[in-house]
């Protein structure tokens, strides 16, 4: 959010201003424009052509990011932002949308044919396309995120987002920014037939958003090709991928032709998704799914569904040069963005500029690189936190009677020592609580969020911040010295110095009958040791075992009988 936040004001409006669209829309040959360089002598009628195409440059550059986020340098993104806004896009533009450039200009052919070129209303090509590749390339080179892939076999491990509420609000918002996106690029309102062509391409892009997300949403719900759910976050792609395909011919397609684009958009969302994790090029926003994906879609949609010229309807000469002219242009597009990407993120890699270290990637680039914290504890004020907090500490939390076989489980830690983000810390404790009758995520995430804000800025910016409590939840916290900052005494986890590793369990458990505690176990482990210990077991503790292969652990504890346990 911080890149896109700072990348409208900073660099697309400097870069786009300066020089951008004078390439894009000064005057000059069918390749390149010369003139209007920070727009001097740009009448004053066409300050709102400017502020509306530098709206579509924009939207190319925020692609880029969502690929990238959470490993990019900020000036890394800073940089190729300046010469997508500045060098990139504005070249594609002028081939495409200014009236003399040699894409649109195409050939006249005579005749009955005419003259035939690349045709792209509202950018599934210009814009999209430009970003998705960029945001291939990119990612591409950047290289995943750490533990996106498993080492050994290359398969993706799922690394779920920040929040699904936000994410959901994003798409539902540019669903209605997209009716205004396509609408708009008739570019006139009063004269004949504005009107239609306007209310049809709105109406176009909704239906073909409608069709894509039920058809994505439907097909994940599949389990041979999804999770056998219902998932939101495919439903909002997979109108976006809807949107992006409607881009280039929303104002020449019948709307049944919409219907149909739209399932096909639905598929290929799933499709692109599957080939982007295949190569094990990692997209956290599947950015290069709906925007390259729907994008080249679009475009070759215009060549197969134009009721004008559509080789689906005409099946004649000027259809197949239409549909051929529409494949070049977009070859064409993706070669070059693909080319001058790839210089760019290549020169930035080579200079190690391009992505942040480790331990910053695992922290979050807020606090190390912005100073900034993305998601302060302090300003969740809404009550029901501190309603839980007040629960825990006051008295002990009692699960569920009756449970045979209870299983107690906490593996795959993949620790990283004093380096660990707070949150991956927090969801590793909450691993080990089996059963609880409160909902336990949040306060375990903005406690340990919380820890790691006082590391970075300092316990002078958090002048009414309390201690960290000594609740029921099992998890603890350290600092970098080793230093125990919260702790409880069922699961504690310490990093000491040299990175050693001490696990201390205390189950206590006990009978309808009895009312007594029945087991306690302690065992250490050191890092550079793979060891296993069996702890003291009496009563209805059958089995207890703790084994480490350096950062990779595996906690279980199996309990026989009913029991009441208390954490």
């Amino acid at each position: 959010m911080p890149k896109s936040l700072n990348e409208i004001p900073l660099i697309c409006g400097v870069s786009y201003w300066l020089f951008g669209f004078a390439l894009a829309y000064g005057e000059g040959n069918q390749f390149i424009g010369f003139t209007q360089f920070a727009i001097t002598d740009l009448p004053a009628n066409r300050f709102g052509y400017f502020f509306f195409q530098f709206t579509f440059t924009a939207t190319a550059a925020t692609i880029v990011s969502g690929a990238m986020a959470e490993r990019c340098e900020f000036m890394a993104y800073f940089i190729f932002s300046f010469i997508m806004t500045g060098f990139i896009y504005p070249l594609v533009t002028h081939w495409t949308w200014w009236h003399n450039g040699f894409l649109v200009q195409g050939i006249d052919y005579g005749g009955d044919i005419g003259r035939i070129g690349y045709q792209d209303f509202s950018g599934s090509g210009v814009v999209h396309t430009v970003g998705g590749t960029a945001a291939f390339v990119g990612a591409a080179i950047l290289g995943p995120r750490i533990g996106r892939f498993d080492p050994k076999t290359g398969a993706a491990v799922h690394i779920r987002g920040h929040s699904i509420p936000l994410s959901t609000l994003g798409g539902f918002i540019l669903f209605f920014g997209f009716l205004t996106f396509n609408g708009a690029s008739q570019m006139s309102l009063s004269k004949e037939g504005d009107g239609e062509a306007i209310s049809l391409a709105i109406v176009n892009t909704m239906i073909t958003a409608t069709f894509a997300s039920f058809t994505a949403t439907f097909v994940y719900r599949i389990p041979t090709f999804g999770s056998g759910a219902w998932c939101i976050t495919v439903a909002s792609n997979g109108a976006i991928t809807g949107m992006v395909a409607s881009c280039a011919g929303c104002n020449v397609f019948y709307p049944w032709g919409s219907c149909i684009l739209g399932i096909v958009a639905g598929i290929t969302y799933h499709v692109w998704c599957w080939i982007v994790r295949k190569v094990c090029v990692d997209d956290p926003s599947d950015a290069v799914a709906m925007n390259l994906g729907g994008g080249t879609l679009g475009v070759i949609a215009v060549g197969l569904l134009d009721r004008n010229k559509g080789i689906l309807l005409k099946w004649n000469q000027q259809s197949g040069l239409c549909l051929a002219w529409q494949l070049a242009g977009m070859t064409l597009i993706m070669c070059w963005t693909a080319f001058w990407s790839a210089i760019s993120f290549g020169i930035m890699r080579w200079r190690k500029i391009l992505r942040v270290p480790e331990d910053v990637e695992l922290k979050g680039l807020d606090i190390p690189r912005h100073k900034e914290p993305g998601y302060p504890v302090e300003s969740y004020g809404h009550g029901h936190v501190e309603k839980i907090i007040q629960i825990l500490e006051s008295t002990p939390m009692e699960v569920f009677q009756g449970y045979t076989n209870m299983a107690m489980t906490l593996k795959e830690v993949n620790d990283k020592g004093p380096y660990e983000h707070p949150e991956i810390v927090a969801e590793n404790r909450q691993n080990s609580v089996t059963m609880h009758n409160v909902h336990m995520d949040s306060v375990a995430r903005r406690s340990c969020r919380s820890i790691h804000e006082l590391h970075e800025t300092g316990s002078h910016e958090h002048p009414e911040w309390r201690p960290p409590l000594s609740h029921q939840l099992n998890h603890s916290i350290t600092d970098v010295g080793g230093s125990i900052l919260n702790e409880n005494s069922d699961i504690r986890m310490i990093h000491t110095k040299n990175e050693s590793i001490s696990y201390e369990l205390d189950v206590h458990s006990q009978t309808q009958e009895k009312g007594t505690i029945m087991h306690s176990s302690h065992a250490e482990v050191d890092k550079n040791k793979t060891a296993y210990q069996e702890s003291e077991t009496e009563g209805i503790v059958d089995e207890l075992n703790i084994k480490d292969s350096y950062r990779n652990l595996e906690l279980k504890t199996i309990i026989s009988s009913d029991t009441i346990t208390r954490f």
